[in-house]
């Protein structure tokens, strides 16, 4: 099922461009989805905000149960075939559902079907796209095209992400003017663009791909190589951290109740926060891409996370909503660089066999603590109000880095792959 088919014969792209257009395509169609989807069941179906909560739920729950085991499958077999039926699997969704609402056929359960559908693509693609850039950096070097550092490799992958996901949510703003189904019929183009790209990609066999052990086995190995890693654990740990306190409290709950009980804004200023954020991120990658080479990652790591926190916890502040905006883009700068640090900390200190294991691992913190975040903050929000309650993911986080920083060595982290010129080619040949 995932042999991956040839190349259209005639066309190339070099492994890391086309791993760049896989990045793309998919953090394009999320960009539309995270504006249009919620607008579509907010403003056309006119749910409410209990059916909303549920829809966004179906968006992250397949990936959630889903993540340990295709951590396992994209060990096991080329993940050019997982990335190449999920992204069209995804493609093919989106655009169904653009017909239906064209059609003026669409109800509730339709966009949650949709949902869950998307949800289970994305629990396929995540694990298989980023444990592919160890391979595909790696491989680059022996090509023609030239080599890239692994840090510099996810960089430069996180800013192509920052960047699709911005003009994907800008292009969300057309359903203003035009019939929404045309913008999720473009992110089913759009997707299974990116996954005929990942067909360009160097095969990504795993050394494991003929394993016969069970996968709860292969599962609980992954489990216990994280557990056991003095970086893993608490990398993870702030992973866990970051999806209660920060997505699903303060990003989920927080910051929209905040927009609309304290400011009177509404979806235009949410959206605009959104883009905000993004583009703070976006900046940051960009930076880290000129700068280069970060040695002491675990230091530079622990400082943007303790920006989120500052950003977070000052929300509690009676500030004018343009200083709303600049505490976002400062909070997106903090995320830009920790989501780019921390994806290179991981993948450097992860054993190679079992890499897409603990990516999903590790991944799967982040999306079992958003649903847990959001029920948490959301009686306490009502109970307190937003300004006070910021406090509460400011504290938390707080709390888990400072014991990340005293108890873990993750203050000493370095990077294990040393700075190297790797803009000559390749000799003729080798490709």
């Amino acid at each position: 099922m995932f042999k991956p088919p040839a190349p259209p014969r005639g066309l190339r792209l070099p492994p890391f461009g086309a791993y760049l257009v896989v990045v793309a395509c998919w953090f394009f169609g999320f960009g539309v989805q995270t504006t249009v989807f919620p607008s579509v069941i907010t403003y056309t179906l006119d749910a409410g905000s209990i059916r909303l909560s549920f829809a966004q739920a179906a968006l992250t729950a397949p990936m959630m149960l889903l993540l340990p085991f295709t951590g396992v499958l994209a060990e096991r077999v080329d993940r050019r075939g997982i990335m190449f039926v999920f992204y069209v699997f995804a493609g093919i969704s989106a655009a169904l559902l653009g017909g239906v609402l064209l059609s003026g056929r669409l109800t509730y359960w339709v966009m949650v079907a949709f949902a869950l559908l998307i949800g289970v693509a994305g629990g396929f693609v995540m694990p298989a796209r980023d444990s592919a850039i160890n391979d595909v950096a790696r491989i680059s070097r022996f090509t023609r095209h030239g080599g890239i550092a692994l840090q510099r490799a996810v960089i430069m992958a996180s800013a192509i992400q920052f960047g699709a996901q911005i003009i994907g949510m800008a292009s969300g703003h057309l359903g203003e003017y035009f019939n929404a189904g045309y913008l999720f019929i473009g992110q089913g183009a759009i997707l299974i663009t990116g996954g005929i790209a990942a067909l360009f990609l160097p095969k990504l066999n795993s050394e494991r791909n003929r394993s016969t052990a069970h996968p709860m086995a292969d599962l609980a190995e992954g489990v216990r190589a994280v557990l056991h890693s003095p970086v893993l654990a608490p990398m993870t740990a702030v992973m866990i951290a970051i999806g209660v306190f920060i997505v699903g409290g303060a990003l989920f709950i927080l910051i929209p109740i905040l927009v609309g009980d304290v400011y009177g804004g509404g979806y235009a200023e949410l959206a605009q926060l959104s883009v905000t954020f993004w583009m703070g991120a976006l900046a940051a990658n960009v930076a880290l891409a000129l700068y280069g080479h970060v040695d002491r990652a675990g230091r530079a790591l622990l400082l943007a996370q303790a920006v989120t926190v500052l950003a977070v916890g000052a929300f509690a502040l009676p500030l004018p909503f343009w200083g709303l905006y600049a505490l976002v883009f400062a909070w997106g700068l903090g995320a830009g660089v920790a989501i780019s640090l921390s994806r290179a900390v991981v993948q450097e200190n992860a054993p190679p066999d079992k890499l897409a294991r603990v990516m999903s691992v590790y991944q799967m913190g982040l999306f079992g603590g958003m649903p847990a975040g959001a029920l948490i903050m959301g009686p306490i929000v009502a109970a307190i109000g937003p300004r006070l309650a910021a406090l509460i993911p400011m504290i938390g986080l707080g709390l888990v880095l400072i014991w990340v920083a005293a108890a873990t060595p993750i203050l000493a982290v370095r990077r294990r792959e040393p700075p190297r010129r790797l803009d000559s080619p390749a000799p003729e040949g080798r490709d």
